[in-house]
């Protein structure tokens, strides 16, 4: 496998202080070229990032600090009620009046949210950063205790809508150059999420959308792919969701390779990963790996079964908000680091990488391994997993 930029995402948690302190060193151990960063972490999300160079610069001294190559977008719940205002009603109840939407996003507009994603790009021009990435999902919660209503049609034209308005926020700003980093669009899972979801969904952004400059590019999260599937109780794997959300390919996929969980697990990965309209705009994978599910977590945004009824018999949000977090955290969301015990196959993830780096030229790796403790064996497990370059 020819030599592949990779990067690292960066959490505080799991970087000791003596790490931090000398993480180019020990970036350049594993061959990593760089980190991402959530900007959520960063600054309040109702406040502008900078209102000057001067306090640009020193976000720039920061993030060069720890080699922040690749810029991850605010955290925005609820951008399609935000937006299109659709199904507004329950999304201010769900904040708990106007107010609270005002205190979430800055406003009732959203001119903030875009000002301020803005903003931060203009800080990845000044890091020379490889891209922007966007999570391109309406986000319940993750208590698990709020229902969606709106149907996914509703929420994907929302988030071609938001990719389309953040574009044109940009050449406003005239922060489009050749040189400038890309815009990558990261693909939500299913049951807790709702949004652009597979490969069908980014065809439809990129049909819809004018990017001339052509800086729109897919990151896949093979952790949220695998979301979709889970054990089907005799031994094989299957599709662990709603009918509606079965395609007619995905249906014949499901039949054909059901009874070998992990040939199953990797033809639903090739079959997005490969499909035309997206794998030669493919900036990314991000890498790591998921269990199989035995049960069906979440549905529609709610917990289920044993799950839903724990979290309906807790009063206060915040204490909601910890059961849910446990759950998503620990068992939907897990990020298992890839041969440890996930349904990746070693070979025929090295041929899809492969693949990806030979139709995109820029293509690059993240190892997301954010919840692994302590991360840097479970990293340099994942790279002999996949034979890849270490250092």
């Amino acid at each position: 496998m020819k030599n592949i930029r990779q990067y690292l995402t960066y959490d505080e948690a799991i970087f000791s202080g003596e790490e931090t302190k000398n993480i180019a060193s020990l970036l350049k151990t594993y061959g990593m070229e760089g980190t991402e960063f959530f900007m959520n972490e960063a600054w309040p999300r109702t406040q502008d990032l900078f209102s000057d160079e001067e306090g640009k610069r020193k976000w720039v001294e920061k993030f060069s600090a720890l080699c922040v190559k690749r810029v991850h977008c605010s955290y925005y719940a609820y951008p399609t009620h935000f937006l299109t205002r659709t199904h507004f009603s329950e999304f201010v109840e769900r904040m708990d009046g106007l107010q609270g939407i005002v205190d979430y996003y800055g406003d009732l507009r959203g001119v903030h949210m875009f000002e301020r994603w803005t903003q931060e790009y203009e800080l990845a021009c000044a890091l020379g950063a490889q891209c922007f990435v966007f999570h391109v999902i309406d986000y319940a919660a993750i208590d698990g205790a709020w229902d969606f209503h709106i149907t996914r049609e509703e929420i994907l034209q929302a988030m071609v809508g938001l990719v389309q308005t953040f574009l044109l926020y940009l050449e406003e700003k005239n922060l489009l150059t050749e040189t400038s980093p890309v815009i990558e669009l990261e693909n939500a899972g299913w049951g807790l999420e709702y949004g652009v979801q597979r490969c069908e969904d980014f065809a439809e952004i990129f049909a819809q959308i004018s990017d001339p400059r052509g800086k729109v590019r897919v990151g896949w999260d093979i952790n949220h792919l695998l979301h979709a599937i889970g054990t089907d109780g005799k031994g094989g794997a299957c599709f662990m969701l709603q009918d509606f959300e079965i395609t007619p390919e995905m249906a014949s996929m499901e039949k054909e390779y059901g009874s070998d969980p992990k040939t199953f697990a990797m033809k639903w990965i090739g079959h997005n990963l490969l499909h035309p309209a997206v794998i030669g705009r493919t900036n990314c994978l991000h890498l790591s790996d998921c269990e199989l599910k035995e049960v069906e977590y979440f549905r529609n945004g709610r917990l289920m079964g044993e799950y839903g009824e724990k979290i309906d018999a807790i009063q206060g949000r915040d204490e909601k908000s910890d059961y849910g977090v446990g759950i998503v955290l620990g068992m939907y969301d897990s990020h298992v680091p890839m041969g440890r015990g996930g349904v990746i196959l070693a070979e025929d993830m090295k041929k899809l990488i492969a693949r990806l780096a030979e139709e995109n030229e820029e293509f690059v790796l993240l190892h997301e391994l954010k919840n692994s403790r302590p991360l840097f064996p479970e990293l340099e497990n994942q790279l002999e997993f996949l034979g890849l370059k270490r250092g």
